[in-house]
């Protein structure tokens, strides 16, 4: 599947789940409180935050009116709902394997989550948003982690069909990650392996590498 097959055939799915999104989120994510925890801890007043793969913006929409949220996205209609959430906010259609533009500015704190598993290119994502961060910024991100004997993680891709178009979701293993860390100039803060998204045709919950990470 060409790279932009990918792209239109994400936004074609998350575009048209858009309206049902919010209900469905507390059924199809087992994220427990991470996100919310390594917000509180990394977000200061005044921060900047990037959110790529924002969706609807729950993740930002409740921090402090001072903190400048900018968020990125591939689904015009998911950016339409974390706008009328955040009015404040910046959200911007961006693909997730171009830079983040300069006239952005730098930032303090970063999400990627749940979004980089459509990406074929990990070490270049992490690149760009390593760029994006200012010197001892944060970025909290997650990709499904590929492992042996963990069933429906062992293959580097699997194609998930869709109401719509088929997706390809990308695995990587946890050496594939730390490498791309590394070369990111990354710095690990922290790890786990935990639980990410339920799979509902397949009814099979799955797993995330969940990586906090600063950026040297």
């Amino acid at each position: 599947m060409s790279r932009d097959a990918q792209e239109d055939g994400v936004r074609q799915v998350y575009g048209e789940i858009a309206p049902a999104y919010e209900a469905l989120f507390p059924v199809l994510h087992r994220y427990e409180d991470r996100v919310e925890r390594f917000l509180a801890e990394a977000v200061t007043p005044g921060c900047r935050v990037l959110d790529v793969g924002c969706g609807p913006g729950l993740h930002t929409r409740g921090l402090d009116a001072s903190v400048h949220v900018v968020g990125t996205d591939l689904s015009p209609e998911m950016l339409e709902l974390a706008r009328r959430a955040r009015p404040e906010g910046a959200w911007h259609l961006h693909s997730y394997h171009q830079p983040i533009p300069q006239e952005w500015g730098r930032f303090h704190v970063a999400l990627a989550i749940g979004c980089l598993d459509f990406c074929e290119d990990l070490p270049g994502m992490l690149g760009h948003l390593a760029a994006a961060l200012e010197p001892g910024g944060r970025l909290l991100f997650t990709v499904l982690e590929r492992r042996p004997g963990l069933e429906g993680h062992e293959a580097a891709t699997r194609e998930v069909q869709t109401a719509g178009p088929a997706v390809a979701l990308h695995l990587y293993s946890f050496e594939e990650t730390a490498r791309a860390v590394t070369n990111a100039v990354l710095l690990p803060r922290a790890y786990a392996h935990a639980p990410g998204w339920v799979h509902l045709t397949e009814q099979r919950t799955m797993w995330f590498g969940w990586w906090d990470v600063t950026r040297r």
